[in-house]
């Protein structure tokens, strides 16, 4: 019985033992072997645990330098993976993060203290993280570079006719909508693409913006919308003319030159003008008016007649309640005028 307790001894002292997890964090750059100013990269941080969170952890406190951490919102991983026979839980963050010049996108070391309930505190040190960003060669404009991924333009060319006669004249309006769509890119980013033809009337409207999501929830491309209305005012002859945009391939490290055929429209005289009466805009809601007010007149007038004796008697009450009111009333004498003299 001695030994029996004795070998019984420790296994009860494990078994009332808390159990300690064990934590530990992770951080990373993925980006490829070039980045350029303006293209977002990715920064995952991975929490593993071999017990489970609680409470679950969020996305840790650090210093960003020589870039900005951008709010777009991609979707967290739950990860797994063996370590010295132990099965580790993770969970991945997500952030993207833009440097919008030539520098070093530096992340400083720093110390996490990771939390968990009915756990000690557990310090982990992440080493500092560089990523160098660089200019491509043969940079034109620096404010209209434009680094992408899957890069697509495509046009639409509407003419809206005044008449019937679906002939483009002067007077009349052609829209020209561009759509771009792209990947890893935002839209504060994208040049404008549609400029005014000098020496005729238009109208920009405002670009629309728009994203496409994957099915885990993230943004998979932006798409863009300009929308140019051309107004010519004179006869002759109305040149579009073709879309150019030179733009970074992230992907294949090149440089691209995405383009849009021009079109080339022959605008006829203006319409002859017609009679004032025609041109005018049509009055229909007068009419219903003019003839509502006749209407009312004429009901008015037959309920009149049909209640003709109920309203002189109404005029006749009316008038004696009106003489009545400013007819003079007599007082009282105050004084008596026969008086004896005592």
């Amino acid at each position: 019985m001695r030994y029996l307790s004795v070998l019984l001894l420790p296994a009860l002292l494990l078994f009332h033992s808390p159990a300690r997890a064990v934590m530990d964090i992770s951080r990373e750059i993925i980006a490829p072997s070039h980045v350029v100013p303006g293209q977002p990269i990715t920064v995952a941080v991975t929490f593993w645990t071999d017990s489970w969170f609680n409470p679950p952890p969020q996305w840790p406190d650090f210093a960003v330098q020589n870039g900005v951490l951008l709010n777009t919102s991609l979707p967290n991983q739950l990860l797994t993976r063996q370590k010295n026979g132990i099965s580790w839980s993770g969970i991945r963050f997500e952030r993207q993060v833009m440097t919008l010049d030539q520098s070093t996108l530096l992340l400083p070391a720093v110390d996490l203290t990771l939390t968990s309930a009915g756990q000690p505190p557990v310090t982990v040190h992440l080493d500092a993280l560089e990523q160098p960003v660089a200019w491509p060669p043969d940079v034109e404009q620096p404010d209209r570079f434009l680094p992408a991924r899957h890069l697509t333009l495509s046009q639409t060319i509407t003419q809206f006719h005044a008449g019937n006669d679906k002939t483009l004249r002067a007077g009349d309006a052609i829209e020209r909508v561009v759509t771009l769509q792209a990947e890893d890119v935002f839209p504060a980013q994208i040049p404008q693409i549609l400029y005014a033809i000098p020496g005729d009337g238009s109208q920009w409207l405002v670009p629309e913006n728009s994203f496409l999501k994957d099915g885990r929830g993230g943004i998979h491309s932006v798409i863009r919308v300009e929308r140019l209305r051309y107004l010519p005012s004179d006869a002759g002859t109305l040149t579009l003319p073709p879309v150019k945009l030179r733009w970074w391939d992230t992907d294949h490290q090149q440089w691209q030159l995405a383009t849009l055929p021009g079109q080339t429209l022959k605008v006829d005289s203006a319409r002859a003008a017609g009679k004032e009466s025609v041109l005018e805009g049509r009055h229909d809601g007068e009419k219903w008016q003019i003839a509502l007010i006749v209407l009312t007149l004429i009901l008015l007038t037959a309920a009149g007649w049909f209640a003709r004796r109920q309203v002189r008697q109404t005029l006749v009450w009316l008038l004696r309640r009106w003489l009545r009111f400013w007819s003079p009333v007599s007082l009282p004498e105050l004084a008596s005028t026969n008086r004896r003299k005592k």
